[in-house]
């Protein structure tokens, strides 16, 4: 008797460990807009260049937070323009984050 409660006890315990350890990612994401477009947004915590507006940017992480996000829109012709906000990284896939994206919108200035 004692035996099959370990084996039981063991069976139920496996899956949960492995629920603890694999963990869940949460996604966000962003709609970057600019007025005019096709203006560079670069973030500007490690100078990546996430795209060319218009651009939808998601991010990924193992649980849910809420990430501040600093980023530059760059136009040959305009002044930079630098801008933080929030993404909320709750969304369980990144089509979903991309189905409600936190929308950036910046216009530039001729130089």
């Amino acid at each position: 008797m004692l035996k099959t409660f370990k084996k039981t006890r063991l069976a139920l315990l496996i899956p949960l460990l492995l629920l603890t350890v694999s963990g869940c990612s949460s996604y966000g994401a962003a709609s970057l807009l600019s007025a005019p477009t096709g203006a560079e947004v670069v973030n500007l915590e490690d100078d990546s260049l996430l795209g060319t507006t218009p651009v939808m940017v998601h991010w990924k992480n193992d649980r849910e937070e809420s990430k501040l996000i600093t980023v530059r829109f760059h136009k040959t012709g305009y002044d930079d323009k630098v801008t933080a906000f929030w993404v909320n990284l709750r969304h369980s896939s990144r089509a979903k984050a991309e189905n409600e994206p936190q929308a950036v919108k910046v216009e530039l200035k001729k130089q």
